[in-house]
């Protein structure tokens, strides 16, 4: 409620089990330096429950104080970002590729226009080469 800005060891817990440990910015995974966050901030009457608390990596709770990002919460549980520009972020579903990977890519982006991403020239984006340079230094999975 509103008798603590900070919640307690246990509703610390029940934030970590159900968000998973993971900072629930659309689209972030990360799991270490995790901080929790109010939905509707304290000082605009927020309560200090499960509800209106998350996790969020450190990096993304910067940029909702410093850029005016705000966190919403959808019925299902889904954490959704407003950008000050008007634009709503929402999580990518999960990728399952089943047997042939690139034909799911292809399928599911065939909406996207050969032209809507472009290089810093103004030329288009090659993915053979964009995924060579992506992964030249990673090992073999």
């Amino acid at each position: 409620g509103r008798r603590h800005r900070f919640p307690t060891s246990r509703l610390r817990t029940a934030v970590h089990a159900r968000d998973h440990g993971t900072c629930q910015y659309p689209g972030c995974d990360h799991t270490r330096w995790l901080n929790i966050h109010h939905l509707t901030g304290w000082a605009n009457g927020g309560h200090t429950d499960l509800d209106n608390l998350t996790l969020l990596c450190g990096t993304h709770h910067r940029h909702l104080h410093d850029e005016g990002i705000v966190l919403r919460r959808t019925p299902d549980g889904t954490t959704t970002a407003l950008l000050p520009d008007g634009r709503t972020l929402t999580p990518a579903p999960p990728v399952t590729p089943g047997e042939h990977p690139t034909t799911a890519l292809a399928d599911d982006t065939e909406h996207v226009a050969p032209d809507a991403v472009t290089t810093r020239n103004g030329g288009r984006l090659n993915l053979g080469e964009s995924l060579f340079v992506l992964l030249q230094n990673h090992p073999a999975a």
